[in-house]
């Protein structure tokens, strides 16, 4: 690519360029039958896993740093985490009254 170069053209021009490249780049990826998704599978939120777990966002950040739950990054500030493995968490650490 030659430096100092532009291109100069509407918005909805690139808009219409993107998704065409897209579209090609979607066209020629083979889909893998092989993925499992099933729901336990899923990946959640934060919110989501905090809801199935009974704890607030600082304790799944405590959770996440004594890596006892394992965390799919997206970007500087989005946690992603299994289903499957918060719920195994939750049943291996439930705590029940005597």
């Amino acid at each position: 690519m030659a430096e100092g170069k532009f291109i100069l053209m509407e918005v909805s021009e690139l808009k219409t360029l993107i998704k065409q490249a897209v579209a090609e780049a979607l066209a020629e990826r083979p889909i893998d039958t092989s993925i499992n998704t099933r729901e336990e599978d899923q990946l959640i939120g934060t919110k989501e896993a905090c809801e199935l777990l009974g704890c607030c966002p600082r304790t799944m950040q405590n959770y996440r740093d004594a890596k006892l739950i394992s965390v799919v990054k997206v970007g500087p500030h989005k946690a992603l985490y299994y289903r499957s493995e918060i719920l195994a968490f939750r049943d291996a650490h439930r705590v029940t009254a005597k």
